[in-house]
């Protein structure tokens, strides 16, 4: 919809409840089993963050695993389009290609289950891996929901700054990433018994 003098541009923003209705949409009109990998707001959704939205669903393309024609036409079908135009405010899905993505690849056997239906599962990457993703940004959406993690579990700071040695290039050496590490560090300090 676009933005009139009178009538401006709302954005829609996806819930837990929304959330679950598309995925099982798209589950529902799947022609073949499809593993997608999501991270950003959409995986803390699933995790139980309370009250947390989001704009959009973030997929890492790299890390998944789908036939992009059957998941476009079911997602489209669903009303969770792949990667609209840049004007579109609706809900939709985020198509992340390797150039964009501060998102390290989930190691074999260390995805984690988010979502699964009967063609469509849905998964992450560990703590560690999700906080690392984070630090390309670091503002109060991120620093809240790396709390709620903080909170579900215990988290080696070794762990952290090992997943972000797993970022890819550039983002393991950008110095914005670095340097919100050290924030991290200020902001959050581990337990001593979970300092290592």
């Amino acid at each position: 919809m676009l933005a009139t003098p009178s009538m401006p541009v709302i954005i829609a923003v996806v819930n837990k409840p929304q959330l679950l209705k598309y995925l099982g949409n798209i589950d529902a009109g799947l022609a073949a089993p499809a593993t997608l990998c999501i991270y950003g707001s959409a995986a803390f959704i699933l995790l139980d963050e309370p009250d947390r939205t989001s704009l959009d669903v973030d997929v890492a393309a790299p890390y998944s695993d789908a036939n992009f024609v059957d998941l476009s036409r079911a997602a489209v079908a669903a009303g969770l389009p792949i990667n609209p135009e840049p004007d579109t405010s609706g809900d939709h899905m985020e198509w992340i290609q390797a150039a964009r993505l501060c998102l390290a690849p989930p190691a074999a056997g260390r995805a984690v289950l988010l979502w699964q239906g009967a063609r469509l599962k849905i998964v992450t990457v560990p703590a560690p891996d999700l906080i690392a993703s984070k630090l390309i940004r670091y503002d109060e959406l991120d620093q809240a929901d790396i709390a709620y993690l903080w909170a579900q579990q215990p988290i080696a700071w070794a762990d952290i700054a090992a997943a972000v040695q797993r970022l890819p290039e550039p983002f393991k050496h950008d110095p914005v990433v670095l340097d919100n590490l050290g924030n991290l560090q200020a902001d959050f300090p581990p337990p001593p018994e979970h300092t290592r």
